[in-house]
């Protein structure tokens, strides 16, 4: 992606931006499962190993419920939510 081709055509077509300047750039992958739902899941093939992954670029707004079903999952508490939802096995058939 080039973030300064872009700037110098958006410039073209509104020439008041062309004195404008470029103070910061970002830029990351989204990780996105086929439902749009993050995987919140301990993987079985490695017991142990948990999961929490795929929020399809929602992680800032559902963080707090995740993070505390994570930890609750990771602990052995009861989970605040039930966590089949969010299973790992739900892209698989039986």
């Amino acid at each position: 992606f080039d973030t300064q081709a872009m700037f110098n055509r958006i410039s073209e077509m509104f020439p008041f931006l062309a004195t404008a300047q470029i103070k910061e750039r970002w830029a990351a992958h989204i990780d996105v499962t086929p439902d749009s739902l993050p995987v919140i899941d301990e993987l079985t093939a490695v017991p142990g190993l948990f999961m929490c992954s795929g929020f399809s670029g929602h992680g800032f707004g559902i963080a707090p419920g995740a993070g505390t079903l994570m930890a609750d999952l990771v602990t052995g508490a009861k989970p605040i939510v039930d966590p089949a939802a969010f299973s790992l096995k739900r892209f698989f058939k039986n």
